[in-house]
């Protein structure tokens, strides 16, 4: 019995022990399974991670690797940059492929087995457009052009710059007053011409009541001729004593009849015509003693007026960009130099020389007032012989109008000691002493500027006579208007124009034009703009006129028209990109006619010190201006000889002619037509169309990875994946990078 309890424990022990046994690989198999699963999925997770960086880096090496194929023509001689001609989807698929190639290698193994799902390229930002082109202009000059504009150029005209600031500002205010100067003078020149008029219209009448003048009216006989009032009254006595003999006798017995009819006759006549001609001398005086008063009191406000100019003439605001140029501390620059601005400041300053006292003014308008009442007397003096008209005592009537007559004309008719005309006439000349010697000048300075003119004409001259020059201009204007609309532009530039034939105004201008110059340049050192790089890229990559070809032009050896070869667009793309002209000769024209300018304000400014002795301030300016043009002639025979020129006397640099083109660049700012010109040429040159290539580039590459374990895990424990953009396809992950490019 105890052996059968004790056998049934045992084997109650070894059931226990089976059972147990079985539990523990159950627990060990979930737990294991719990661990594989949890490290599968950091497998496939590290392997989505390391997906998702290879692919951001495999769509930037492809965009990269599309952007390599730059065109070498637009890099290597216009320094750009822009996609070529080679297809940007094939560089791209190619690039895609070949790195993921795994190679044949029977033994490899890829923890990442990549292939691509699709891929995409999007062109952008065609070079044509002024953005995109400017940006490049900029990265390509912004060290080089600064650099080379101060140490070039800011520092050769930093020394002159207060002299031409106060050449620029006395040109300004001369000329403006000189203008008014003139007005004012005519006016009163005008004034006193009606004022002697109105005394010169009085001798009519005063012939008509007595020719000669005299003291007296002797008595004379009946029959004598009748030419005046005096020779009525002087035949009045006779006439009474034959007009009472007749009265005395019987009618048939007369014999003064036809005599006294005649007298009556000749008296009424005599007072008919004194009456008419007092009349129409009234009328003719008022109106020109009031045309006096006008012109008065025009003179009067054109004197106010110059006061004003002179007044306002410090605050010109062209002075900044002088100041600028002065202020700015550059390396390698010397000072400018106050002696000759302070000489210059002093001539305008003379200006008050040329304005009339005020004292002068009022007694002009006072003598026309004094003028005015005199005639009243003459008037009234005639009216009085009028009353007294064929009556006993028209003698002294007639001698008062007589005299009255003769004061007035003497006054203000007739020059002599006592005309009160010609003493205001003189007083005036003595204020213009040197209008004579002035106008002479300008007489002169006008015969010398026609000469600088003919050089003009002569090139002009060399127009379109050549057909095959012609017909590559004709296709750059193409290229030139695709350029505009591409960009929507609209062509608004000016046609151009000669050369100034007045020298005021050729002086004016080309001080204007260095006060645009000192004014770009005080922007420039005050914060470089984009202008800056533009213009100088275009003179650093495109080529500009061998100015040494003019030389026999601008010394009259020659006319030039052999030399039409030499006007070709490849010899003048700089003269192009500034002025826009499409013949052969335009822009060579202009870019003359500029420097001749730009040479004329700087000899101006040397004419003004030189001439600084005249005393008055007009002639000083008549003389340097003369001086100017002279001078700026010399240069340009010098310029087209050695191809520089000395900048100036007082600043003894050499200027080349690649410079001065370098200075019109300031000047004359449509940088959107410049840079239609420059893109213009790109494409002529290079048979490249800058509007057809692009600049930048937008990748988007999807790649997939076959997944391990992921997707049965997530469907067993019911998660979904996939939520973070990238997507899940069955046992595929795929991952969609993009990347951009630009130059």
């Amino acid at each position: 019995m105890l052996k059968r309890e004790r056998a049934r424990s045992v084997k109650r022990k070894r059931s226990w022990q089976r059972s147990s046994d079985g539990s523990v690989s159950v627990f060990l198999i979930i737990a294991l399974a719990a661990v594989f699963m949890f490290v599968a999925v950091f497998i496939d997770f590290s392997r989505i991670a390391a997906m998702k960086v290879q692919s951001e880096r495999l769509t930037r090496a492809a965009v990269r690797s599309v952007m390599s194929a730059y065109d070498p023509q637009l890099q290597k001689e216009y320094g750009l940059y822009a996609l070529g001609d080679s297809s940007g989807d094939l560089i791209m698929g190619n690039v895609l492929n070949e790195t993921l190639n795994p190679g044949n290698r029977s033994d490899a193994f890829s923890l990442m087995a990549l292939e691509v799902d699709s891929s995409g390229l999007e062109l952008q930002r065609q070079l044509g457009s002024y953005d995109i082109f400017n940006r490049q202009i900029i990265e390509d000059m912004k060290y080089k052009a600064p650099i080379d504009f101060t140490l070039e150029l800011v520092n050769k005209f930093k020394p002159m710059s207060q002299g031409m600031k106060e050449a620029s500002n006395t040109v300004d205010v001369l000329k403006k007053l000189r203008k008014l100067y003139d007005k004012r003078e005519d006016a009163l020149d005008e004034m006193l011409a009606k004022q002697r008029k109105a005394g010169a219209n009085a001798m009519k009448l005063s012939k008509l009541v007595m020719d000669p003048p005299g003291q007296s009216i002797p008595d004379t006989s009946l029959g004598g001729s009748v030419y005046s009032a005096a020779d009525v009254a002087s035949q009045y006595e006779d006439y009474k004593v034959k007009e009472q003999e007749d009265a005395d006798r019987p009618p048939k017995e007369k014999q003064y009849t036809l005599l006294l009819i005649a007298y009556r006759s000749a008296m009424s006549s005599m007072g008919s015509q004194i009456s008419r001609e007092a009349s129409q001398l009234q009328r003719e005086n008022e109106k020109l003693l009031a045309d006096a008063h006008k012109l008065w009191e025009e003179a009067r406000d054109l004197n106010e007026e110059m006061k004003q100019v002179i007044k306002d003439s410090e605050n010109r605001s062209s002075n900044v960009g002088y100041d600028q140029v002065t202020n700015d501390v550059t390396p390698g620059s010397t000072d400018s130099s106050a002696v000759e601005a302070e000489m210059i400041q002093s001539i305008r300053k003379q200006a008050d020389k040329l304005i009339h006292d005020d004292g002068l003014l009022n007694g002009f308008r006072q003598e026309i007032e004094n003028q005015e009442r005199y005639f009243q007397q003459v008037i009234q003096s005639v009216s009085s012989l009028q009353s007294s008209w064929g009556g006993e005592g028209m003698k002294g009537p007639i001698l008062e109008a007589s005299r009255s007559l003769q004061g007035f004309i003497s006054s203000y008719g007739v020059s002599g000691s006592g005309n009160i005309i010609d003493r205001q006439q003189a007083a005036l000349e003595q204020f213009r002493t040197s209008d004579k010697e002035r106008k002479a000048m300008e007489k002169q300075a006008k015969q010398k500027l026609k000469e600088a003119t003919k050089v003009i004409e002569s090139l002009n001259g060399l127009g379109g006579n050549h057909q095959a020059i012609m017909d590559e201009f004709r296709e750059l204007q193409q290229y030139y208007d695709d350029s505009l609309q591409f960009n929507a532009e609209a062509d608004s530039m000016n046609k151009g124009k000669s050369m100034d034939d007045d020298p005021y105004d050729a002086g004016k201008n080309a001080m204007d034009n260095m006060d645009g110059m000192f004014g770009f340049m005080g922007n420039v050192l005050g914060g470089v703009r984009d202008e800056l790089f533009q213009n100088e890229y275009a003179v650093h990559y495109f080529q500009h006129f061998d100015i040494g070809n003019l030389s026999g032009i601008a010394d009259g050896s020659q006319s030039g028209g052999n030399m039409i070869e030499e006007f070709s667009i490849e010899n003048q793309e700089v003269e192009y990109i500034l002025y826009g002209f499409h013949n052969p000769a335009g822009n060579i024209a202009a870019a003359y006619a500029e420097i001749f300018a730009s040479r004329l304000a700087i000899r101006t400014m040397e004419g003004f010190i030189v001439n600084s002795k005249l005393g008055n301030p007009l002639a000083i300016l008549a003389a340097a201006i003369l001086y100017g043009i002279e001078k700026a002639i010399e240069d340009m025979i010098r310029l087209c000889q050695k191809g520089s020129v000395q900048l100036s006397k007082y600043v003894p640099v050499e200027l080349t002619y690649r410079d001065h083109l370098r200075i019109f660049m300031f000047i004359h700012s449509n940088n959107e037509k410049k840079m239609s010109r420059m893109l213009a040429l790109i494409r002529l040159n290079t048979g490249i169309n800058p509007a057809e290539r692009y600049t930048y580039a937008s990748g988007e590459v999807s790649t997939a990875m076959r997944l391990w374990f992921l997707p049965g895990v997530t469907k067993a424990i019911g998660v979904v994946f996939g939520n973070d953009g990238d997507e899940v396809q069955g046992n595929r992950y795929l991952v969609k990078r993009h990347a951009d490019f630009s130059y």
